[in-house]
């Protein structure tokens, strides 16, 4: 048998076992329902070979120890709710989530999670995309799959199908913050399918902050977007960070790959 085919039939199984209750992910003291096949990567991949599951492990293992009750956390890119549900968990009935999805069909899965676990504070959900400027743009959709994005190029990479496209607003991260006259936040998480400097750009005062910034990178995306890693550098340096991935002590080099980082603040 196939992964491929493996895969299927695991997950069918999955959806017949869980039914409308939802498979449960057990994290921090916490156990949280998703529907088959949208949990987070479960922590014992943080060993992973494996890039993908490796760093998603490590981001849901940073965010589980590093969230407060009470904190306010942003997730940008939230597609079906794996960390944005985490997040609540962790920020409490006294924190507050917001969860920016533009994508209307990874938004019925993220609102089917959220109906799977009423115990939690229900995140904000803004159906807006973040980025540098504020706007209007086109989102290219292949019908909720998780690597939707602004630049056409990065969806339909390596694929034979065309994407939907679909006119969405943008804001940017500064903008948001002040409009909503919200405090800084606690946590940022951003994963948004090449977009993240665009995004960085327009949140020069929240990385002046003391927020804390887990960003996806996806260099193979930037030139689609016109950016480069020199402008992800200077971003940094100007607000007294510096980036590392969640898998290494130290900061990141002249090449960028795919993977997690951190943006931290220099001591």
């Amino acid at each position: 048998m196939s992964l491929d085919v493996h895969h299927r039939f695991v997950l069918g199984l999955k959806r017949v076992l869980y039914a409308a209750r939802g498979e449960p992910y057990r994290i921090g003291g916490h156990t949280l329902r998703y529907l088959p096949g949208t949990r987070p990567v479960r922590t014992r991949y943080a060993d992973s070979a494996n890039s993908n599951a490796r760093y998603d492990a490590l981001q849901v293992i940073w965010l589980s120890t590093h969230l407060r009750e009470g904190d306010l956390a942003l997730d940008i890119g939230a597609y079906c709710g794996a960390y944005s549900i985490l997040m609540a968990a962790r920020c409490g009935l006294a924190g507050q989530v917001v969860a920016f999805e533009p994508d209307p069909y990874a938004r019925k899965l993220l609102l089917k999670n959220l109906g799977l676990n009423p115990g939690i504070k229900r995140p904000t959900i803004e159906d807006r995309a973040c980025s540098d400027e504020i706007g209007q743009a086109t989102l290219f959709s292949l019908g909720g799959n998780s690597q939707s994005s602004l630049a056409r190029s990065v969806v339909e990479f390596s694929r034979a199908q065309h994407s939907e496209e679909i006119r969405v607003s943008t804001v940017t991260l500064d903008s948001y913050l002040s409009e909503r006259h919200l405090p800084g936040p606690r946590c940022v998480k951003i994963d948004a399918e090449g977009a993240e400097i665009r995004i960085l750009k327009g949140a020069t005062r929240l990385l002046a902050s003391d927020a804390d910034v887990l960003c996806e990178l996806h260099p193979y995306a930037w030139q689609a977007f016109d950016n480069t890693l020199a402008e992800l550098k200077q971003l940094a340096a100007a607000a007294g960070r510096r980036i590392r991935y969640l898998d290494q002590d130290t900061e990141i080099g002249d090449r960028a790959e795919y993977g997690t980082v951190l943006l931290e603040l220099c001591s």
